[in-house]
Formats: structure tokens, sequence, C-alpha cells
């Protein structure tokens, strides 16, 4: 399984467009793995997790979404899904033809696509179906379960998700995780964990901060949730509370933990 981070920044990127806090200015000075899109990951060349940013991930590093039969949304925040991204799906923008595309999320989030491009768009080759929490889901060769996240939207959802070999849990945006969820989430094994550390140094609350994200490597770790060699990554970096890239690897780096960074591709 392939994990492309088409970006892994909160809301307002990372540096945010109208700050000069010592964050963002540190950002601006040293570029390269300080920067950072609004989050988003593309699984393989056919599964893509949340819909920002991605017209510049695309020019950046060099990705390509032609292929992608299903997207998953998380949330229906819109740093998270912008339903016009998907004009560029059809002619003229796309002058070469797209495979049809399930969008699949939590109901908040269809209402929104659907407002724009209808429950089925055969021009743009999409349709949209809700998820339900513990649900499982099989597509394009995934088993994937929709799991309750803790965030401030109406149904907001995590992803384990499952290709037959490796395992992932995607897991942004969420707090701490609700009860149920955690109970899910210990009948599972992953080979990478992928979790919101929106807060670094700050609160925790509709995010996790750095605090949480170590108990939970501890959590998994000391439930056998992780399989041998598995990857432990934080990743949906807000500049407010998060120093640059190389400072947040010495933070995370005594944890095993891997700071994730826009751009990375990494095999598992």
């Amino acid at each position: 399984m392939r994990l492309f981070f088409l970006g892994t920044g909160a809301a307002e990127g990372y540096p945010a467009p109208f700050c000069h806090c010592e964050n963002c200015e540190l950002a601006r000075q040293r570029g390269g793995r300080s920067l950072r899109l609004r989050s988003s990951l593309l699984v393989n060349d056919n599964l893509l997790i949340d819909c920002n940013d991605i017209v510049a991930a695309c020019a950046l590093y060099g990705a390509n979404l032609d292929k992608v039969t299903t997207m998953l949304m998380t949330h229906s925040h819109t740093d998270h899904l912008d339903p016009v991204e998907m004009s560029w799906r059809a002619y003229p923008f796309a002058k070469t033809p797209v495979p049809t595309m399930a969008v699949l999320g939590p109901w908040d989030a269809t209402a929104r696509m659907e407002a724009m491009w209808g429950r089925q768009n055969e021009h743009h080759r999409l349709w949209m179906a809700d998820v339900r929490h513990g649900v499982r889901i099989w597509r394009d060769g995934y088993t994937i379960t929709p799991l309750a996240a803790n965030h401030g939207t109406a149904y907001p959802t995590i992803y384990a998700i499952d290709d037959g070999k490796r395992s992932i849990l995607y897991s942004t945006d969420t707090g701490r995780y609700p009860e149920a969820t955690w109970e899910r989430i210990k009948t599972l094994k992953f080979d990478a964990v992928i979790i919101d550390e929106t807060m670094g140094y700050g609160p925790s609350g509709g995010h996790m901060n750095a605090e949480d994200v170590i108990y939970y490597r501890e959590a998994f770790e000391a439930e056998g949730l992780l399989k041998p060699g598995a990857l432990f990554i934080a990743q949906h970096f807000s500049h407010g509370y998060n120093p640059p890239y190389e400072e947040l690897c010495e933070l995370f780096g005594p944890h095993d933990i891997a700071v994730a960074y826009d751009g990375w591709k990494l095999d598992i």
C-alpha cells in the first residue's frame, strides 16, 4: 500500500497567509517540509481522503488523481471538503476521460457535495453515498470501516482501511476517541496509524495535542494494535501550537512517532 501525503496542515495552512508569528516566519525561511497545505491523503492511485488544495498538491508534488475511483470525506468542514474541486474532473478542465468516482462520507458532508453536483452527476462522473459509523464498506478491493470521531461537525468520521495485506487508520480530525470508537479500534491491527496532532503544545478538545498523540502511541502499543514494523504518524499541524518540522521531529522522535510532511510517498 502506498500513502501519498498531499497535505498535512490544519485549516489555515502552514505558514498561515495572514500571520507573521514566529512559527510562520520560521516556516517561510526554511521552506521544504515546514510548508504545509491543508490535509489530504492519496492511497495507492485510486483512493483519495478529503479534498482541498489538490490543485496545488498535484502541481507541487507530481500527484495525478485521474485513477481515483473512491473519495472518502472525514467531515464537512471546508478545509477538508471543497466541492468546487470536482469541477476539474470534466471538460474543458480535463481533456482525458476519468473513471466514475464514488464520494462517500458523513451525511452532512455529502449534503454539501450534493448541493453542487446532485446525488449523481454523469458529466463529472460522480455519485454520492452516506456512510454509517461501524458499518463496513467494500470498494476497490478495500474494506473500509467508518468510525465516529470527536470533532465539531454533525457526523465526524475517521476510517480504518484494509486492502487484504495492509491496514491503516486515518484519524483526523478528532480529539480523544469516543469510548465506542476506541473499543472498535481495539479489535483491529494496523500497519500505519495516521493521527491528528493539530494542537501541539496547546489544549486538546475537538483535536489532539502532542500529549494526546504520545498517549495513544503508548496505548496502541500496549493493546497490541500495531503490526510488526508499524508506523505511528502525526499529521494535521496548526502553526498556532506546533513548531516547524525539525522541532516536531525532535519532540516525537524519542516516542517512535513519525512527523508527516507534504509530498511524502510512503510504501507500507
